[in-house]
């Protein structure tokens, strides 16, 4: 249907039509980019009230739980677990898998993943809590503004704590200290303004001598280390008695445990008030300290400075969309960051409602989409399917959890782990180009190759195996999920069904003929055996049309049309 033209010459679609998918490879292609994977619930939602609305609903939609009451009810299930930084990991499966509001954990991840915070050190993941607490701060601030976030994220225990903040102290000439300059320089070359001036449009400023233009120094990052002095952790009214020093540093008499959730707090007396400089500010000597006011001035000029729109906005687009979107798409969505003062919210819409990341994977570009990143295929992989747990009980006593933990080993599961990045710049860098490829001879990125390599392209198809045949995670000495594939088993007996079924509900329903060609050829050797006359074979059969099950969801899911997200 189309609406007329006055003219009779053709038609144009309304707009009430342009909300809506054609088809459900389109359908599927959005769910893929705004949640942890398309389920047959979601395509058919989605195709009945549209796109926008069901932005609004997602908007609306609160997490089911938060990761700090996510733990409490582990720690009260499981009381002197030592292994509580898994946890954090089994709060983010089963809220990936099972939780309704799904753009909102998909968001956050992405954010996690741009403003980085990891277990992997030492000194976090001795107190997971605080990493539970940074995703709540992530899930609170998702849907406000940038510099409301980047406040958050700066004042955030956990990252205090990662990038060496914490009790960071002022300069002191008697001694030669100085200040941790760690986070100063990772705020502006990661969280905010990056490397090299930006045009609108995400491309570099170019230099006098033909190479990007800086934008800052070292003297900036010195200027602005003396702002990022004198935080450290929240105390409460326990605490009082305790000395400021001792709190300021964070001995263990001064550990409030509350310290892990609530923003860091400023304790003046170490913060720096000499003259300072930094990104075309100046601040003279001050006679009194004020951490916060200081602080203020400095998350100002960052989030003001013409650099974020296109930095942040090219970030995201990446996590969520495609690792090269044009120039014309990163203007695009920074013009709306600008337009509504880095409204996330806005600056989310604007990427999934966005030309090139609507309509149908047949019509995207080969440079269009990008590599999914283990964790993303392993959430699509489950639910596309049907599974359940130990966890997922309905009248379960226990909370619900998938029992999902490290899935960063890449001999033997998927070479990545929530909340495990091994540095700040995350599992893999937003500009990582693969030498000596095509891609790289086309000027184009391909972040997640960075962590792949001839190890974990075979402990992924080993760890797809296990998943089918044994299940994955753990709940009371239970396996945590597994895929209930009743539904395939019945299609088995007829390959082109099953192979359609695999089609829709992992690809969109556009497998190419190659691939439907080999997975059915494959499986049509796999026999099954008939019925016999006394109907005693039935477990035979069953293990034959399984095996089909299982091999097709394993060629399917190793196959590039899978693990390319369109």
């Amino acid at each position: 249907m189309c609406t007329l033209l006055l003219s009779g010459s053709g038609c144009v679609v309304g707009e009430a039509e342009a909300d809506f998918p054609n088809n459900r490879s389109e359908a599927w292609r959005f769910l893929n980019h705004a949640t942890f994977g398309p389920t047959e619930a979601d395509v058919a939602h989605l195709n009945t009230v549209g796109y926008t609305a069901w932005l609004d609903e997602q908007f609306a939609m609160a997490p089911e739980t938060t990761y700090r009451s996510f733990m409490e009810q582990r720690d009260a299930e499981e009381p002197g677990n030592p292994n509580r930084a898994d946890q954090v990991v089994e709060g983010f499966y089963t809220r990936a898998l099972t939780d309704p509001s799904q753009l909102r954990q998909r968001v956050v991840f992405a954010l996690s993943e741009i403003f980085v915070v990891s277990l992997n050190n030492t000194d976090v993941r001795a107190r997971p809590t605080l990493v539970a607490g940074y995703i709540d701060t992530l899930n609170a601030n998702v849907w406000g503004n940038y510099r409301t976030l980047l406040e958050a994220v700066t004042k955030s225990p956990a990252m205090g704590m990662y990038l060496t903040f914490r009790g960071n102290q002022k300069e002191d000439p008697s001694t030669g200290r100085i200040p941790d300059e760690n986070y100063a320089r990772e705020v502006m070359q990661l969280f905010s303004i990056g490397l090299h001036e930006l045009n609108m449009d995400g491309t570099p400023v170019m230099g006098g001598n033909g190479q990007p233009k800086p934008s800052y120094t070292s003297e900036d990052v010195q200027g602005l280390a003396k702002i990022f002095t004198g935080w450290g952790f929240y105390r409460g009214t326990a605490y009082a008695s305790q000395s400021d020093y001792d709190c300021f540093l964070g001995v263990t008499s001064c550990l409030d445990p509350e310290g892990a959730y609530r923003a860091m707090v400023p304790y003046p007396a170490f913060h720096s008030t000499s003259a300072t400089s930094f990104l075309k500010v100046s601040l003279p000597a001050r006679s009194s300290s004020d951490p916060q006011a200081d602080l203020k001035i400095a998350l100002d000029t960052l989030a003001n400075h013409k650099n974020v729109a296109p930095f942040f906005s090219r970030q995201l687009i990446q996590r969520l969309v495609t690792s090269n979107p044009s120039p014309a798409y990163v203007s695009r969505v920074a013009q709306k960051f600008v337009a509504t003062n880095g409204n996330i919210k806005e600056v989310v819409k604007a990427i999934l409602m966005d030309e090139e990341a609507l309509g149908s994977p047949y019509r995207a570009l080969d440079s269009d989409g990008k590599l999914r990143e283990p964790v993303l295929r392993l959430t699509a992989l489950l639910r596309a399917f049907n599974f359940d747990g130990p966890g997922l009980k309905t009248g379960s006593q226990r909370l619900k959890n998938v029992g999902i933990t490290s899935t960063g080993d890449a001999a033997s599961s998927f070479g990545q782990s929530p909340w495990n990045s091994p540095s700040v710049f995350n599992f893999f860098r937003p500009g990582y180009v693969l030498s000596q490829s095509k891609s790289a001879s086309l000027g184009m990125v391909l972040p997640e190759m960075q962590i792949t390599s001839e190890i974990s392209v075979t402990g992924y198809v080993n760890a797809v195996m296990s998943v089918l045949n044994n299940g994955i995670g753990k709940v009371s000495n239970q396996t945590g999920v597994r895929l209930v594939l009743t539904d395939q088993r019945a299609l088995a007996n007829t390959p082109d069904d099953l192979v359609s079924d695999l089609s829709n509900r992992l690809l969109g329903g556009i497998m190419s003929q190659a691939l439907r060609k080999d997975i059915t050829t494959a499986i049509t050797t796999i026999p099954v055996p008939a019925l016999n006359e006394t109907s005693t074979n039935t477990a035979d059969i069953n293990s034959a049309l399984d095996k089909r099950v299982n091999a097709a969801i394993l060629m399917t899911a190793v196959s590039p049309e899978f693990l390319i997200q369109k």
